[in-house]
This record gives C-alpha cells, structure tokens and sequence, in this order.
C-alpha cells in the first residue's frame, strides 16, 4: 500500500515494506522496471533473502543464503521480464565457474527458465568441467569479464569485494544493457575497499556511485544506554527506498508493523539514519538528557562523506 507524504515541501507517495517475499518480488520488480524505464542501467536490488531470525542464526552457511537467493532470483526474473519487452535473455551472472557449476546444480539445468540462463565473471560453458577451477583462477587473474554476447541484461549475485573491479569492466563493456546487482550488500563491500588486500576506495567512486538504488530494504538493530532505569534501550529501524520514492526512515514496532519517522528525497548516511530513530523513540526529557549512544561520535563513513569529492556520479544516493 502507498500512502501520500510530504518530501521537501512536495506532495509524494510511499509505500510500506511488505508483510511476505511474494510481496517483496512484486515490490522489487516494479522498482526495477521503473528505473530502466527512466533510463538507470546499474541498479542496486537489497533486502534480507532470509527472515531475520534465521539469518541471526549461527549454523546458516553461505551455501544456505545463496541457495535462498538463487530461488529469489529465478521469481525475481519471472516476474520482471514480463515488465521489460525489450529484455529477452538474462545473464544470472556467478563470480566463476565453480560458483556457476553449484547454482546449476541447486538449480536443476543450466537455463532454469527460458531466457534465464546461468553465466560467470568468467564466461560459462555447456557441461561444467572438473578443471573449472583452474581457468577460473586463470581468468580471475586477469580481471576482464566474459561478455555473454547474447544477454539483453545481467543479474548479478554472490559477487564479493574482490570481484568489484572485475563487474567495473563489464560496465564499461556492457555500457547499454541494464546490470542489476542482487543482494551483494554493496555498503559491507564498500567498507572493505582500501584496506589490505583488498581493492582501493577508487572502486566507489569510479564504479559503485553509479548504482542507483532500485528497491533497498535494510532493517538494522541499535541499543542505547541510559544513566536510569531501564538503563538499556534496544531498538530496530529499517531504511526503505522503491523507486521511485524517497528513502523511508521506519522504526519498527514488531510484528510487521512500521511507523514512519521521515522520508528522506535522498539516501541518508547510516549515522543520520541512526539518529532519527532515536528521536522517533520520544523518550522523555530527562530520559533524552541521559541518554548515551553506544556508537562512537563518527557519525559517518568515508563513502557517505565523499569530503574530497571524488564521486563521479550521485546516482548511489539519488
């Protein structure tokens, strides 16, 4: 459901996180038609691919996210094409060959649905071969991405930090078909460009501050202390954007249930994010006075305060 809100003095609408994935996928697909339609070719698609309280479960594996995201997709797909006429062969783009083999596997057939068909960084063959791995490690080397000739677009997913320059040149290869990268949380990879070992922060601003937010939900847990009795505080929120409304700061009640705090024209940084919920807690005034936040004083990170402007595009935060 959307309702009417006000963003910058102008009269919009915003919808409510759904209640179920099917909703989710509905959700996520209209977003994404939306923005190729006005023009977006790198598009970011983020939500949980498991409740929450499996996910805080410590026996799940990387396995079980990519199994759960690799059903996700496949109905994500289904229920987009159908939204682009112009898309007729998508490209479900793995890291390398043994990531493409194991989701052919858990998939049943190399094009689990017609015009679906399973790809790698590193190309994809017919019948996966036992020495996969070496030419992919080969490949990897080299950083440049195999084109699939015959894809109208790419869906992304399992990338990690180190792929990021690696889908960098298939952008610059692919410069007129629609990228979509699924659920990699891009901000966990972000925080990782520049330290050893790692790609530079140069990823960001040369790559990743083209990637539009299509359809971001991003629930988060804070606590905060008190000098009094409760003495602690725990409290969730979640950062909501569909394109193409605004980024919906919620605090969630539990239950499904959301009340809005702010609908923001722009991505906010985490930190602000942060601190409208803890407003929207309406604690009493010297409850508030007492109150200490267990963050640190930084309030934001390096990529969120680009402060020597080094981003060659906004689209990340538009």
């Amino acid at each position: 459901s959307t309702q009417p809100v006000m963003i910058d003095g102008e009269v919009a609408t915003a919808s409510m996180p759904p209640d179920s994935f099917k909703l989710l996928i509905e959700q996520a697909c209209e977003a994404t038609a939306e923005a190729i339609k006005d023009g977006a070719l790198q598009l970011e698609v983020e939500f949980p691919p498991l409740p929450t309280s499996k996910l805080e479960d410590s026996s799940l594996s990387a396995y079980d996210i990519l199994t759960a995201n690799l059903r996700l997709v496949c109905e994500y797909y289904k229920r987009l094409l159908p939204l682009l006429p112009s898309i007729k062969t998508v490209a479900l783009t793995l890291p390398d060959l043994p990531e493409r083999k194991r989701a052919v596997e858990l998939l049943g057939d190399e094009e689990p649905f017609p015009g679906l068909r399973a790809w790698s960084l590193v190309g994809g063959d017919d019948e996966p071969g036992p020495f996969d791995w070496v030419s992919s490690l080969i490949k990897q080397g080299t950083a440049e991405p195999e084109v699939a000739e015959w894809a109208d677009m790419y869906i992304v997913l399992g990338s990690t930090c180190q792929e990021l320059p690696t889908l960098n040149l298939l952008r610059q290869k692919v410069p007129n078909k629609p990228v979509i990268y699924f659920n990699l949380k891009l901000d966990v990879l972000r925080g990782d460009l520049g330290l050893p070992g790692f790609p530079g922060r140069d990823v960001h601003h040369e790559f990743l501050s083209f990637v539009k937010p299509a359809y971001y939900l991003r629930p988060r847990s804070y606590s905060l202390s008190l000098s009094r009795p409760p003495f602690l505080i725990a409290y969730q929120g979640v950062l909501f954007r569909k394109y193409p409304e605004g980024y919906q700061t919620l605090l969630d009640k539990g239950k499904q249930n959301y009340r809005r705090v702010i609908v923001n024209k722009d991505r906010p940084a985490l930190g602000l994010f942060k601190s409208q919920l803890t407003n929207a807690l309406k604690l009493d005034s010297e409850a508030a006075a007492s109150a200490i936040s267990q963050s640190g004083f930084k309030q934001s990170t390096w990529w969120e305060d680009d402060k020597d402007k080094k981003d060659v595009s906004q689209d990340w935060r538009a």
